[in-house]
């Protein structure tokens, strides 16, 4: 015996009961509430999956924490359930699964019992492809089962049945054919020998290669700047993959607001297709403003103005200034893209900076060319050439430093690899940056080398609730000068809000007294569980810990402190609104306080 069955998108399409819904909140208003409280529970059910579906798609079960206006109501709804839990049988391969329900009015809540009896789940034993008729003579290569997330003789799965379709439509797309369509799908049950088959019809349309890109839209923006990012040659066989490359590649530019990509339908008698891209520019200049607190540094804002195209072929320019208790500063960065060859980015940056630290006092000033290369999807290098000044005015725990000058030419040199799904608010992915900077003094003192790794990983733990569990790590050096002879503005430190939460700024490491010397190494890492409870509202517990060091390799003098805390997030359409409150676990007498909080916009990392 052999049934062909009509699989669903979800098991939890029923129909709802509007006469139900009406009559109840008419009766509520007239009863002020009072109704049949009861409970549901289902019986007979061992795999976990299984019951989470029934439960989310029983009305009854769902709608537990409201009284019915009677048991008749509370009868019907139970009975109107049943036919849902067919169809979640029937997704997950229990073909033969029998329900019933009762309510048993004696008891107070009354009591709704569901029991079940799923039955044998049936085996997934074949998959066939086939062409329309007339076609069959047509060479064709169809996807292996496996590769599309069927497994042969494992239990039957709808979803997985859907999901293959997908797979295989993608499938021709990648492979030449653009326009693929499914023209018959059955799914076939034999009750006997407790199989099923799965069978697809398709029509995968006719084979095409790239040729000319149309491009619509553009006003203010080069054509060009479009045309370098094509990721394709004409005449190169057709591949879904390379169009979603251009729009992502488009995307990253910060130039476009709306972005369609699509292959023409009328395909050239040679198998030319052509490709129709619509685009809309965004505003390509945006004013930025921001502000925070922290109890260990005060209050803080910033300003930014930022120009996206400035000549016409996606140049950047970005200039930004804040200013707070301890330190004031103003930069400009030019962005020139496409630079000698399309992978090729230039950077230019200055930077000035006035800080009042707790450990030194003084100016600096920083500039610097960055030449970045991409290699491939997710991994950059980059290298350039630099100069730095300083003057530290007040070194406070080396008073016999104070006053002095310091000039470095520095030759920065990165490698980053970079999967995160939102740079400003992480899902999932990580990121790994690589750095190494050899300093030149130019003032007759000590050279050295300063290495760097800044390493984080996000991983989505659950979709509902929304958890993310994010971890991130750092570890920087400078090997080749003493500490005396490094400034203390190139020292390293560890404390604050952006490194140990819960102990004041810079205070974590070498101490002379209560003032902070900095260090010739630092180690520093944070793990939050970023629980979102609501569209706007999240909690994240964390951990910090770490210190600087005198020495730049092991054995350490000083001691690894950490702090602990929780985090509410606001989240905004500019990104997540942070309150952070911290405590130190290894708390210092007459140095550290029993608690910093923290006020920012985005994530700590």
């Amino acid at each position: 015996m052999a049934l062909t069955l009509a699989l669903l998108v979800s098991p939890a399409n029923a129909a709802s009961d509007d006469a139900d819904a009406a009559f109840r909140g008419q009766w509520r208003s007239e009863t002020q509430g009072v109704g049949v409280r009861y409970v549901a529970v289902i019986q007979g059910v061992t795999d976990k999956e299984v019951l989470s579906l029934l439960r989310e798609v029983s009305k009854t079960v769902q709608g537990q924490a409201t009284p019915t206006p009677s048991v008749f109501l509370l009868s019907s709804r139970a009975e109107s359930d049943l036919a849902a839990f067919k169809d979640v049988f029937h997704s997950r391969g229990f073909f033969t699964a029998k329900a019933t329900v009762a309510v048993d009015e004696t008891t107070d809540p009354v009591r709704v019992v569901f029991k079940v009896e799923p039955g044998e789940v049936f085996l997934l034993r074949e998959v066939r492809f086939s062409l329309p008729p007339g076609e069959g003579n047509r060479k064709v290569e169809f996807p292996s089962p496996k590769s599309l997330g069927l497994l042969l003789d494992a239990p039957f799965s709808a979803k997985s049945v859907l999901n293959a379709q997908e797979g295989l439509l993608r499938h021709f797309q990648e492979n030449g054919r653009p326009f693929p369509r499914i023209m018959d799908r059955k799914v076939t049950a034999d009750f006997a020998a407790r199989s099923v088959v799965a069978s697809w019809q398709v029509d995968v349309g006719p084979d095409a290669t790239f040729w000319k890109l149309t491009i619509e839209g553009l006003t203010d923006v080069d054509p060009a700047v479009v045309r370098r990012e094509i990721p394709w040659e004409e005449g190169q066989r057709y591949d879904v993959r390379l169009v979603n490359d251009l729009r992502t590649r488009l995307t990253a530019l910060d130039l476009f607001s709306t972005i369609e990509a699509e292959p023409d339908k009328d395909i050239d008698p040679s198998g030319k297709t052509a490709v129709t891209l619509r685009l809309t520019e965004r505003k390509h200049r945006t004013f930025k403003g921001g502000a925070d607190y922290k109890s260990d540094e005060g209050p803080g804002f910033n300003l930014g103005w930022e120009h996206r195209n400035l000549f016409g072929n996606g140049e950047r320019l970005t200039l930004s200034a804040g200013a707070s208790l301890i330190r004031q500063f103003g930069e400009a960065v030019f962005e020139l893209p496409a630079f000698l060859r399309p992978d090729q980015k230039l950077t230019t940056k200055a930077r000035y900076v006035n800080e009042e630290l707790q450990a030194y006092t003084g100016v600096n000033f920083t500039a610097a060319s960055t030449l970045r290369r991409t290699l491939r999807e997710h991994l950059t290098t980059a290298a350039g050439l630099g100069f730095r000044y300083s003057e530290v005015a007040e070194d406070k725990s080396r008073p016999w430093e104070s006053g002095k000058d310091y000039q470095f030419l520095f030759v920065p040199l990165e490698a980053a690899l970079d999967s995160r799904d939102d740079p400003l608010d992480p899902q999932k992915g990580f990121l790994v940056n690589l750095s190494a900077a050899p300093y030149a003094n130019l003032t007759g003192g000590a050279d050295f080398l300063r290495p760097e790794i800044n390493a984080a990983v996000y991983l989505r733990l659950l979709d509902t609730p929304d958890v993310v569990f994010a971890n991130r790590a750092y570890v920087g050096a400078d090997m080749g000068a003493s500490l005396d002879e490094l400034p203390s503005d190139l020292r390293f430190y560890a404390g604050g809000g952006g490194s140990i939460r819960g102990y004041p700024y810079q205070t974590v490491g070498p101490l002379r007294s209560k003032t902070p010397t900095g260090g010739r190494s630092v180690f520093t890492f944070s793990s939050e569980l970023r629980v979102r409870l609501s569209e706007y509202l999240g909690v994240v517990p964390f951990l910090d810990g770490g210190s600087a060091f005198s020495n730049v390799l092991p054995p350490y003098e000083e001691t690894l402190r950490f702090g602990v805390g929780v985090g509410i997030r606001v989240y905004t359409p500019i990104g997540p609104i942070r309150l952070d409150v911290a405590t130190p676990l290894n708390r210092r007498q007459n140095i550290d306080d029993v608690g910093q909080f923290y006020i920012s916009i985005g994530q700590a990392f």
